[in-house]
């Protein structure tokens, strides 16, 4: 069972540690406390807050398991595929320093695009 939770809170780990960094460029500096919170927490909540009655019906509709690992399945696609069309905002992308050196992390292509 130990396992079991370790290699759960991996993905889930891996998941939550990009969300803060993310969301912190999306928004202006003035907004973005309150445009990280309502967007996460409204995120969750239309995502979560369904789950549990769509789980019952499908339980119910079926009679097994499997319409719910089905259901879970297809929201794990859902949200694999939202996330491959996550962009970084204009204006974030870093730039050459002062004396014309590319910043550290920043690979030639990234660097083209951004000038």
């Amino acid at each position: 069972m130990l396992l079991g939770f370790a290699l759960l809170f991996i993905g889930y780990s891996a998941n939550y540690a990009v969300v803060p960094a993310y969301f912190s460029q999306v928004f202006p500096a003035h907004v973005r406390f309150t445009g990280m919170s309502i967007g996460f927490t409204v995120g969750l909540i239309a995502g979560n807050a369904v789950a549990p009655a769509i789980a019952t019906y499908l339980h119910d509709a079926t009679g097994g398991w499997v319409g719910i690992a089905a259901y879970m399945a297809t929201m794990s696609v859902l949200s694999l595929v939202a996330g491959v069309f996550l962009r970084e905002p204009k204006g974030t992308a870093p730039t050459a320093t002062k004396d014309g050196a590319p910043p550290a992390g920043a690979d030639d292509a990234h660097m083209k695009e951004s000038v």
